[in-house]
């Protein structure tokens, strides 16, 4: 309805979300899609304006390497800075070889990459005070360019805790979710958003 014009819609932009902490104008996004830099535009919180090709995001949290979730990463290779980001062992090795996304953006901003811990142990971003995070494995495919896409190890896809550290609301995020797990139910059910 909203492509025919039947239905006053939005059109929706891929699965990202960005996320920022207690009085804090930078923040986190958590994948980056194809269409980043229209969810840039529609969004002035992550267009501060500081300076030329400004934005609010301090860094970028992958949940897995699937393309609707990583090639946004391009958008942002015009950065002055190279691009913080936070992604497991198996995802950065597939975005090193099966789709070499980090590897290209070596010829622009260049990456600052960072492993998330898959041991349930949690991190923070720098310059994103208030808000502290928890990757937890999910059970599901790697990209199709993967070399372990038919048999998935650990860190091929991530729900991610959020949680606030000045209140201790959380919320949960796992796109790429295959399957719920009593463990991560237990986690889903104690956060305060899903």
């Amino acid at each position: 309805g909203q492509r025919d014009g039947s239905l006053r819609a939005k059109a929706r932009t891929q699965s990202s979300i960005f996320v920022s902490g207690s009085a804090s104008t930078d923040g986190v996004l958590f994948n980056a899609s194809p269409d980043i830099l229209e969810q840039i535009r529609s969004h002035p919180a992550l267009q501060p304006g500081r300076t030329v090709r400004d934005t609010a995001i301090a860094g970028v949290v992958l949940m897995d390497g699937q393309i609707d979730h990583a090639t946004g990463l391009f958008m942002l290779r015009e950065r002055g800075t190279k691009l913080p980001l936070w992604c497991t062992d198996p995802v950065a090795e597939d975005l090193t070889q099966g789709n070499p996304v980090l590897r290209v953006l070596g010829h622009y901003c260049g990456v600052d990459r960072h492993a998330i811990p898959l041991d349930g142990s949690s991190f923070t971003i720098p310059g994103v005070p208030g808000l502290r995070l928890q990757a937890m494995p999910l059970q599901s495919k790697a990209a199709p360019y993967s070399p372990h896409r038919e048999a998935p190890v650990p860190g091929d896809n991530v729900g991610m805790l959020i949680t606030n550290t000045t209140n201790g609301r959380s919320a949960f995020y796992a796109p790429g979710l295959g399957e719920i797990t009593p463990a991560l139910f237990d986690i889903m059910c104690s956060a305060d958003a899903v």
